[in-house]
């Protein structure tokens, strides 16, 4: 299998929420490098941009990882053709969140 940065280039610009059933973060791509990242977890908001690594895996399939400013360290498996999203998160208390959800396209407005 092979990885391909430049196919990375087709998710600039979109934006798309991951729902983890009551939990859905949404996720602006801002380049190959960089994300921004709006969630909220009860009562705490969530709406930073981070540094974050794109590799396409094959078209419409993407691996993301990106470090949050709590300290979460977060890994997706984003296959965009079927809508589904595999979240991998070492939370910086140290647990781990493993979900599977549904990407769902926020249309520009």
């Amino acid at each position: 299998m092979t990885a391909t940065k430049g196919a990375s280039l087709t998710l600039i610009g979109e934006t798309f929420d991951c729902a983890f059933g009551a939990f859905v973060p949404r996720l602006t791509v801002l380049s190959s490098k960089e994300l921004r990242v709006q969630a909220t977890i009860g009562a705490t908001k969530i709406d930073e941009m981070v540094q974050s690594d794109l590799t396409a895996i094959r078209p419409g399939v993407f691996i993301m990882s990106w470090t949050e400013q709590s300290g979460n360290f977060v890994v997706q498996v984003q296959d965009h053709e079927n809508k589904v999203v595999h979240n991998y998160a070492r939370l910086a208390d140290g647990q781990i969140f493993c979900a599977q959800g549904a990407i769902q396209p926020v249309p520009a407005v």
